[in-house]
């Protein structure tokens, strides 16, 4: 591998359009400006000031506030050969980066671990406001970027040593990856018509795009399935996999969680809607639930004289009627007051 230049670069990437001298001068030009910091790693001092230059890490926030931050970078360590280290190229660095500190690379997982508080990043970053040398986009641009790198130090961290175009999340894409990457979740509501029934609703990709579609953070059903066993309010089960009557209730199945409490069995049956038809579905569910659970329990007041009976509406209602505390309206053995049988009704 030579020092960079224009026929090589142009001869290894095989891009649809040349780059130029003025695209070779620019990469020059950045490598010279380039900054060099500590590596961000996960719960150390060195988070701040790097976030400071490369930019936020929280995606939510960056898709918010747009301030992408491009260019390539280079993990190396102090007294550490040259070419012992790792370059790169990101549409937005803060978030790459510390992509790699974070171990969620196996490929560059050991070799982050190994700089440990040596380690640093070179950063070569697009200004916002450069101009890019006519015929080239700035995607294409930041691989002859990469690829000049890559010939500048001849890095041995990397599998490959050449530049490629960074995949464009389309839709289409985003779905695939999630369908190929993804773990599935089976979503599970309460029969209104049946007894003791679940019925398959819908069948996401992935927990995380479920949680966002129904309105909540990327995490949320994850943290119902570790928190609360896959049950939402006594209403909608998360499932890791599919239910059925046979492995509903078999405690081999260790995927499945939250049934412990059930004495009853319950039955499966498919209800599933369209994906657009899911989450109002669900928030109308959600609604008959917290109404019902706002009503008292009916109290059933019975004088066992005169054997007249009183239905109240809640138990605080009784206990307005017979000037008492809420409290002693329970399913007793004894006789409130010597006169009445108390039943509180489900």
């Amino acid at each position: 591998m030579g020092e960079p230049n224009l026929i090589i670069i142009n001869e290894v990437l095989s891009l649809t359009r040349l780059a130029t001298q003025a695209h070779i001068d620019l990469c020059a030009n950045l490598m010279e400006k380039r900054i060099t910091l500590d590596l961000p790693l996960p719960h150390t001092d060195k988070i701040i000031p790097f976030s400071k230059i490369a930019g936020v890490e929280n995606l939510k926030s960056l898709k918010k506030s747009g301030k992408y931050i491009p260019g390539c970078y280079r993990i190396w360590g102090l007294n550490k050969p040259e070419n012992f280290c790792y370059i790169g190229q990101a549409k937005h660095l803060g978030l790459r980066i510390k992509y790699h500190t974070k171990g969620q690379n196996k490929n560059t997982q050991e070799f982050c671990n190994s700089l440990g508080n040596l380690g640093k990043v070179d950063l070569f970053i697009l200004p916002p406001l450069i101009e890019i040398p006519l015929g080239l986009t700035e995607a294409e641009f930041l691989c002859v970027l990469e690829q000049y790198l890559f010939f500048k130090y001849r890095p041995i961290i990397n599998k490959l040593v050449l530049a490629r175009l960074g995949i464009i999340w389309s839709k289409d894409v985003i779905m695939k990856h999630r369908r190929k990457v993804g773990k599935k979740i089976y979503i599970y509501v309460k029969s209104a018509n049946l007894k003791n029934n679940l019925e398959l609703i819908y069948i996401f990709d992935s927990a995380s795009y479920a949680s966002q579609l129904l309105g909540y953070e990327r995490s949320w059903i994850k943290n119902i399935l570790y928190r609360n066993k896959g049950w939402y309010k006594d209403v909608i089960y998360f499932s890791l996999i599919p239910l059925n009557t046979s492995n509903l209730h078999s405690s081999s199945v260790t995927e499945l969680k939250g049934f412990e409490k059930f004495n009853k069995m319950y039955t499966i049956s498919n209800n599933l809607k369209d994906i657009n038809k899911v989450k109002p579905y669900i928030t109308k569910l959600l609604k008959v639930k917290e109404k019902l659970s706002k009503r008292g329990k009916i109290v059933r007041v019975t004088n066992i004289f005169n054997k007249e009976t009183i239905l109240y509406r809640s138990k605080r209602e009784a206990a307005r009627s017979l000037k008492a505390d809420p409290a002693s309206f329970y399913n007793r053995n004894k006789l409130f007051r010597g006169l009445y049988k108390i039943e509180v009704l489900e």
